[in-house]
């Protein structure tokens, strides 16, 4: 059997098309059409179905795709044991929410290295469903994945489907983020509602809870008036997002305490946003069993560092 075939078949089930597949995988679509063809025939099941909605797996398929899956992150990780003579552990995949006391730990992980000849970092900012996905299945070593409090039970079970460990990075309250010269950036307090009803937020219109759909919607629509029109602009770069708040001065955005470095470089300023259910966590997870390499526990105590570089500010 051959394994190049896996990776063919998890490649048309991400993209739902043979087509695309085969350019994704730099290969003629008769070709692949071919493979899979071979494979199927191999293991005696059918792997797709057509539909109208694109090339979908059968429930047996479902099976042997999750099987797929898990042999190539074997055959990923035995590929990347290095000869003694070469640095080691120099390869790590983390994916990550989009926000600043991460990014900032990122960078001064990789600042602090020695330069080994052989380094592969892939850092993924992205929303906590996928980084469950790619710590799950796409070979990721581990993830950091942020919720509200009053959705907890959702993710504690969704991790436990997936049969992931996971461990509290922090518990916070989230700030109002917005530039030096927003018109509430010296108000004596601030609310989100207030916020809100006058001026533009910026969001990651890609959040989500397991099992619930909406659900990060409906906490937010909570704390607005029904009667006010939504002014939000949804975002998937945190860098975009930092542009935005210094070029339209009118918007905000809410975000776990920032690095006072950072709110200094971008000429930022963070203030506390009353708002009910305002309580949040940042939580590590990893596949059952999973023991932190040495690179893996410096960037995980840099976390905690940056971390609490942040918390212990004090904020008005």
């Amino acid at each position: 059997m051959n394994t190049l075939h896996f990776k063919y078949a998890v490649e048309i089930e991400k993209t739902r098309s043979i087509t695309q597949a085969a350019e994704n995988l730099y290969m003629a679509q008769p070709n692949l059409s071919k493979a899979i063809k071979e494979l199927e025939n191999t293991l005696g099941i059918t792997i797709f179905r057509r539909t109208s909605k694109g090339v979908i797996p059968t429930d047996q398929g479902l099976k042997f795709l999750d099987y797929a899956k898990q042999i190539l992150i074997q055959i990923d990780n035995m590929e990347a044991i290095h000869s003694p003579d070469k640095p080691k552990n120099s390869r790590l995949r983390i994916s990550v929410p989009r926000t600043g006391y991460i990014s900032k730990a990122f960078s001064e992980y990789i600042a602090s290295l020695n330069a080994p000849e052989d380094m592969e970092l892939f850092f993924c900012e992205t929303n906590s469903l996928r980084t469950i996905e790619n710590v799950r299945e796409n070979g990721y070593d581990f993830g950091v994945i942020r919720f509200n409090t009053a959705h907890e039970k959702y993710f504690t079970d969704f991790l436990a489907e997936k049969n992931l460990d996971s461990k509290l990075l922090w518990e916070f309250e989230m700030l109002a983020v917005m530039s030096a010269e927003h018109p509430a950036a010296g108000a004596d307090s601030i609310t989100y509602a207030d916020l809100s009803c006058n001026y533009i937020e910026l969001g990651q219109g890609d959040d989500a809870v397991p099992y619930v759909s909406g659900a990060v919607e409906k906490l937010y629509a909570s704390n607005r008036p029904a009667d006010v029109p939504v002014r939000k602009v949804c975002m998937y770069d945190r860098g975009s997002i930092l542009d935005f708040l210094l070029t339209v001065p009118q918007a905000f955005m809410l975000d776990s305490p920032m690095p006072a470095s950072l709110c200094g470089k971008y000429g930022l300023v963070q203030r506390k946003c009353a708002f009910p259910d305002n309580s949040f966590k940042d939580m590590l997870i990893y596949t059952s069993g999973h023991k932190l390499s040495d690179n893996e526990l410096k960037l995980v105590n840099r976390l905690y560092e940056v971390r609490n570089e942040s918390a212990f500010a004090e904020y008005k």
